[in-house]
Formats: structure tokens, C-alpha cells, sequence
């Protein structure tokens, strides 16, 4: 099927398998039940669509847009999706295990129910999805954005999330430990109670995030930023913290026992009761001239040519 559009049809328990569908769109009608094994659908459109218990299983999808879609109980093992995107679709008890994601957006899903074993996703979208208490361990998350998902207690252990964005999102008790993330970005994530001992995360960004309690022992953070962060009560024993920046951070109580320090920067962070025996290594203090011109509003000072 080339250049067609279905609009408000009927196609419960039809079948596409082995299908071509270019350029074809269907809009508003109807087709549980149906199945769509092996079909191959480029810059197709399913939209508005109640597509419950459909089977997607191998079918590849190639720039093709499924929004707004009944997709509860919908098969998509080994199917593969380029340039593709499922925007605000029903998800519960989907099946998209071993399927493959690259380049594509997923939003606003709720996957606690879903079987998503072996999922492989290269530079995919995931904002706003729901993981809460899932084992993602099976999962290939190289390049992900979980921007604002929900992750809180889920196991991610061991899983290479290098480059992931993980900005606003909430991981509250998850288990981190022993992740690669190189240059991840956890900027204002919730990560009160998470585990993120043995983890990966030189260059990784924690600007404005919760790691109250959390648990970084013998973390690599080489060049790691924890600008306004609040730590207090975090753990890093032991962890490398090489040029580490904890500008204006929170670490009241948190342990740095055996930690190695090198030029970590502790520029006006609060650090009442915090243990900073260290393994090696220094640290720098706040820099009073520093602090004081951060205080400098230009809003408030007026040019010398204004106050005449």
C-alpha cells in the first residue's frame, strides 16, 4: 500500500503481514485484534487508533509516527524502530521485548507492566516513561534521554547508560551500582536513597540534584559536578573525586572516608559535620573574593553615567 489514507475504517482481525505500507496513514478507526507480522511501515501514520492486542511482532517501522493509540496488550517483540516515534499512547501489558530503537522517541509511557527484556535502545527518547521497580539489567541504554521518567527502585546494575540524560528524573532507592555513564547528565534527578556504589561517571552532571543518603562508594567522579546539589548524608567513601566540583553543594554529614581528592573543589559548599579524611589528595577551600562577587547583581548596579 503507497500513498493511502484509512480514515475511521474497520479493521479488526485483519491481517498486513509481510505488508509494504509507504506513505499510508490510518486515522481514528479501528483494528484490534489485528496483525501486522514482518510488515514493513515507512513514513506511515497511525494515529487515534484503538490497536489493542494487535501483533507488531518483527515488523519494522521507519520515520512512521503512532500517536494517541490503544496499544494495551499490542506485540512488538523484535520489531525495529528507525526515526520512529509513539507519542502518548496506552501501554499496559504491551510486549516490545528484544526490539530494537534507534533514533526514536517513546513519550510519556507507563512501562511498569510491559515486557521490555533485551530492549536495545541507541539515541532514543524516553521522556516521561514510567520504569518504577522494573529490572531494566537486560537493557542497552547507550545515549538514552529518560528525561522526567520515573525510575524510582529500579535495578539499572551494570547497564551502560554512557551520555544518557537523566535531567529531572526521579530515582529515588534505585540501584545504579556499577553503571558506565561517562558524561552522564543527572542534573536536578532525584537520587535520595540510590545506590551508586562502583559506578562509572567521570564528567557526569549532578548540578542541582538530590543525593541525600545515596550511596557512592568507591564511585569514579573524576571532573564530576555537584554544583548546588544536596548531599548531605551521602556516602563516598572511597571514591575518586579527582577535580570533582561541589560549588555551593550540600554535604552536612555525608562521608568522604578514603576518598582521593585532587583539586576538588568545595567552593562555599555547607559541610557541617562531614568526614573528609581523606585517602589523598587536597581539596579546595571557599574563595572569599570568589564569594563575594558571585553576589554581584548587575540588575542592581547601575553605569556610572545613569547615577548622574
Amino acid at each position: 500500500l503507497r500513498d493511502c489514507t484509512f480514515i475511521g475504517c474497520d479493521f479488526d482481525g485483519a491481517r498486513f503481514d509481510e505488508a509494504a505500507l509507504e506513505r499510508t496513514g490510518f486515522v481514528g478507526g479501528s483494528a484490534v485484534d489485528s496483525s501486522w507480522r514482518g510488515s514493513r511501515l515507512t513514513a506511515a501514520g497511525l494515529l487515534d487508533c484503538k490497536l489493542t492486542r494487535a501483533n507488531f511482532a518483527g515488523a519494522s517501522f521507519a520515520q512512521t509516527t503512532i500517536a494517541k493509540a490503544e496499544l494495551d496488550q499490542a506485540i512488538f517483540g523484535s520489531a525495529k524502530f528507525f526515526e520512529s516515534c509513539l507519542l502518548n499512547c496506552s501501554f499496559d501489558s504491551i510486549d516490545i521485548a528484544g526490539a530494537e530503537l534507534r533514533n526514536s522517541a517513546v513519550m510519556g509511557a507507563d512501562l511498569r507492566r510491559s515486557s521490555i527484556d533485551g530492549v536495545v535502545c541507541d539515541t532514543v527518547l524516553l521522556a516521561q516513561c514510567d520504569l518504577t521497580d522494573r529490572d531494566l539489567r537486560s537493557l542497552r541504554l547507550a545515549r538514552v534521554n529518560l528525561t522526567e521518567a520515573k525510575l524510582d527502585r529500579a535495578n539499572l546494575s551494570g547497564v551502560d547508560l554512557s551520555g544518557a540524560i537523566l535531567a529531572r528524573a526521579s530515582l529515588i532507592k534505585a540501584n545504579l551500582s556499577r553503571i558506565t555513564a561517562p558524561s552522564a547528565v543527572l542534573a536536578s534527578a532525584d537520587l535520595r536513597g540510590a545506590d551508586l556504589s562502583r559506578a562509572a561517571l567521570p564528567n557526569a552532571i549532578f548540578q542541582g540534584a538530590r543525593l541525600a543518603g545515596a550511596n557512592c562508594d568507591v564511585a569514579t567522579l573524576e571532573m564530576a559536578v555537584f554544583a548546588e546539589a544536596d548531599a548531605s548524608a551521602a556516602s563516598f567513601r572511597g571514591a575518586l573525586l579527582h577535580y570533582a566540583q561541589f560549588h555551593h553543594a550540600a554535604v552536612e554529614h555525608a562521608d568522604f572516608s578514603g576518598a582521593r581528592f585532587l583539586r576538588t573543589d568545595f567552593h562555599c559548599a555547607r559541610a557541617e559535620g562531614a568526614v573528609l579524611a581523606v585517602h589523598s589528595g587536597d581539596r579546595l577551600e571557599t574563595d572569599l573574593a570568589r564569594a563575594i562577587g558571585e553576589l554581584y547583581d548587575p540588575k542592581r548596579v547601575r553605569p556610572p553615567q545613569e547615577r548622574r
